[in-house]
């Protein structure tokens, strides 16, 4: 029989630093990001991204909670919630239901937050 720890670590996508990956990237659950990514990132319902300080995208994203601690030139679409930290940069639009934008990030582009998935206008 696995153990929790065991079957937790199974649902994790790792990219780690150093690494470049480009085209379309798709994950189930947990996905951090410590390396490049060129294209587009598409979640399953349930899933979160973590861009870290070390990580990179270059294009748009969704997922349902996305943490960007990294850089991110795209379009960033979650269903739950969008956390930029103080060492977080986006060149891109945000749409998600809660945004939260910490002391010292960058953010450069359109925000739309408080509304729903469905209700939420198309980033141009």
């Amino acid at each position: 029989m696995k153990s929790e720890a065991w079957v937790s670590e199974s649902r994790l996508t790792l990219i780690s630093e150093g690494s470049r990956i480009e085209g379309k990237i798709r994950f189930e659950q947990f996905a951090r990001v410590h390396g490049a990514l060129v294209g587009e990132v598409h979640a399953a319902p349930g899933s979160h991204l973590v861009i870290a300080e070390t990580g990179w995208v270059e294009g748009n994203i969704q997922a349902d909670t996305i943490t960007i601690d990294g850089f991110i030139r795209g379009d960033v679409v979650a269903t739950g919630k969008v956390t930029v930290s103080g060492t977080g940069r986006v060149i891109g639009n945000i749409r998600a239901p809660r945004v939260a934008l910490d002391f010292g990030c960058t953010f450069e582009g359109r925000c739309v937050s408080g509304v729903s998935e469905a209700t939420a206008p198309q980033p141009a």
